[in-house]
C-alpha cells in the first residue's frame, strides 16, 4: 500500500503543477482582461483545489503511516538530521499550509461579486499558495523519478 502511495504521491503533481500554472494564467488573463469569468474556468479552479486536496491527503496518510510503523526515528535524530527534518516536518507543513491558502482562494473567489474580483482571488491565494509549495518541494526527488 505505502509503495503505490508513494507512486501516486509522486506522479500527481506534474498533474497538479500544469494545472495550477494554467488555472493562475487563465485567471490573470480575466482579472487584467475584458474576459469573462465563466463556468469553465470555475470547475477547473475547483479541479485544481481537489487535487491539491488529494495530494495532501495522500501525504498525510504516508506520514502517518511512516510514524506509525517505526520509519522515522525518534524526534531528535529526526529535527538534528536536515535532510529527514525536511522530509518529515517542513515538507508536510508547508504543503499543508501551501493547500489551506488554495482553499482560502477557492472560498473567497466563490464569494466575490464580479468575475475581476473572482480572477483575483484566485491568483493572489492560488499564487502565494503556490510560492510556498515550490519553496519547500523536493524538486531533486520530483525530477529523477520517485
Amino acid at each position: 500500500m505505502y509503495t503505490g502511495l508513494l507512486h501516486l504521491h509522486h506522479w500527481m503533481p506534474f498533474l497538479w503543477l500544469l494545472l495550477i500554472l494554467v488555472v493562475l494564467v487563465q485567471n490573470f488573463l480575466v482579472w487584467k482582461s475584458d474576459r469573462e469569468f465563466n463556468a469553465s474556468l470555475q470547475r477547473q479552479n475547483k479541479i485544481t483545489l481537489i487535487l491539491t486536496h488529494i495530494q495532501v491527503t495522500v501525504g498525510l496518510i504516508m506520514l502517518a503511516t511512516a510514524f506509525t510503523t517505526g520509519m522515522v526515528p525518534d524526534m531528535g535524530t529526526l529535527m538534528g538530521d536536515a535532510a529527514l527534518r525536511f522530509k518529515y516536518v517542513e515538507h508536510p507543513t508547508t504543503m499543508l499550509l501551501g493547500a489551506v491558502l488554495i482553499t482560502v482562494g477557492n472560498a473567497k473567489s466563490k464569494r466575490a461579486e464580479s468575475g475581476q474580483e473572482k480572477a483575483k482571488a484566485v491568483v493572489v491565494w492560488f499564487g502565494i499558495g503556490l510560492a510556498l509549495i515550490a519553496l519547500r518541494f523536493p524538486w531533486e526527488a520530483f525530477l529523477q523519478g520517485a
